[in-house]
């Protein structure tokens, strides 16, 4: 009797070392992929006052935005008049939402060495510093067709409605640190260090 009690016992035992080994695999792919998805995210969203909402790239409608959370390309982030947030890119850059924002990540990839980094304001203000661009990266911030590029570190970009009933709005660019590049004449850009 004892000899068939140890040969069931064994099969239990490899059955069991079986199901940790199962187990132990599960947790180290759901790991990875966990991983995986935290490496793929170029930027978070820091919620520096309540109001915050974000429609993550296909969706149709917007919902509350969480402190922390990963943002990707596509995603538009909007502020209510109280709300403010700030946009923390991996490598460094940043842009601050001012209250009645909206922004969209239209471009966040890292591919090859060269951060390309593009939003979109389509009202209100933001305020953006990129980390020092590689040559073949780059840091924009466009609306209403027109981008503006750093050349500098800083600057601020604030889109107001034209107040005609029209979806347009009047733009400004200001360069806080050293100059920006603006590919058309219809924004107005002033340097800090120009005005008086």
């Amino acid at each position: 009797m004892t000899r068939p009690m140890r040969n069931h016992s064994r099969r239990g035992t490899r059955a069991l070392s079986l199901l940790v080994v199962g187990v132990l695999a599960a947790g180290t792919l759901a790991l990875s992929a966990a991983t995986a998805g935290a490496a793929e995210s170029l930027a978070s969203l820091k919620i520096t006052a309540d109001n915050v909402q974000i429609k993550q790239k296909g969706k149709s409608s917007f919902t509350d935005a969480k402190n922390g959370m990963a943002l990707k390309q596509g995603d538009t982030i909007k502020t209510d008049a109280d709300g403010r947030a700030e946009i923390d890119y991996t490598d460094g850059s940043l842009t601050r939402l001012a209250g009645s924002t909206v922004f969209t990540i239209s471009t966040l990839t890292n591919e090859r060495g060269g951060r390309q980094t593009q939003g979109t304001l389509s009202v209100g203000e933001t305020w953006n510093r990129a980390a020092k661009v590689s040559e073949t990266g780059s840091f924009k911030v466009e609306a209403g067709g027109t981008t503006a590029a750093v050349e500098g570190t800083a600057f601020v970009a604030k889109c107001t409605p034209k107040g005609d009933g029209s979806q347009k709005v009047n733009c400004t660019f200001t360069a806080v640190v050293d100059d920006i590049k603006v590919d058309s004449d219809l924004w107005d850009v002033i340097s800090v260090t120009d005005a008086s």
